[in-house]
């Protein structure tokens, strides 16, 4: 791979290099690039709740992921924290589902939490929710039965790469219920899940990339810090990847938007190696 801001770079990036676009339009006009999938940031950006965070968004990025991180925190709020305004933003919306599921609990007892995150949310009418994999086995097929009843399209759920719980195993699974997947970088880097790559069909069911720089200590760090066998992955996934949303899945606004520069020069330079 070829370091797009070496001295072969056009003159004109040279003279803009100094400057960090504050809005996916403007990443994609410093670059010259088109990005062909939405670019989304999460609800958690700013100290601040997740409508201050979608108001800030809302005129940098065309979605935002709205962060359910806590199950019954989450399901505790009340229209001050998601007023109905944060409808009327111009943006799209997924969501990503709590991360302290007890799958041991049962079946009744997480589908009773995910059921009411979804209405929860759907005054923003989500185009998709993002879920992390049952740590309990033969979970994820009555589940896409319990969302058909419901009815929500199992589509729409897109199970990630964990720590852990790669979606290996559970693949057969994943595609019995009829649902989709993302891929997380950093989990592929960090936890050697690269044998994720092989599955069958995969980028027919990949609808969604959870980009950041790696995973150290348990935080997400910017695209400034992959290494080139991070940035070698990511111009893979890239390349194959033809789902609707990016994801860049930083929580500090100068991380976000030092990656955001970073997607783009990198896709600038990838471009002109073509």
């Amino acid at each position: 791979m070829t370091d797009s801001s070496t001295s072969n770079a056009p003159a004109s990036r040279e003279k803009t290099a100094h400057h960090c676009p504050d809005s996916v339009t403007d990443a994609q006009k410093k670059w010259g690039v088109k990005f062909p999938y939405s670019v989304a940031a999460t609800s958690f950006v700013l100290p601040a709740g997740a409508a201050e965070n979608a108001v800030y968004l809302a005129d940098r990025f065309p979605e935002i992921a709205l962060l359910f991180f806590e199950a019954d925190a989450c399901l505790n709020y009340t229209k001050a924290g998601l007023p109905p305004s944060m409808a009327e933003l111009s943006v799209s919306w997924h969501v990503h589902m709590p991360l302290d599921f007890d799958w041991a609990d049962g079946l009744d007892v997480i589908w009773r939490k995910i059921d009411g995150l979804i209405d929860k949310a759907a005054f923003l009418s989500p185009h998709a929710y993002v879920l992390h994999p049952p740590t309990e086995p033969d979970m994820l097929v009555p589940l896409a039965a319990r969302l058909r009843d419901k009815g929500v399209d199992p589509a729409s759920f897109l199970v990630e790469n964990i720590r852990g719980y790669s979606l290996t195993p559970i693949w057969d699974e994943v595609r019995e219920g009829g649902y989709s997947a993302c891929l997380d970088i950093g989990h592929i880097l960090a936890y050697n899940q690269f044998d994720v790559l092989d599955l069958p069909a995969l980028w027919q069911h990949v609808q969604m990339l959870h980009i950041y720089g790696a995973e150290k200590r348990m935080q997400h760090r910017p695209l400034s810090e992959m290494d080139k066998a991070g940035q070698d992955l990511l111009r893979t996934l890239l390349g194959n990847f033809t789902g609707r949303t990016l994801t860049l899945e930083l929580f500090n606004e100068h991380g976000l938007f030092q990656s955001l520069d970073l997607l783009g020069q990198w896709l600038s330079g990838w471009g002109d190696e073509r």
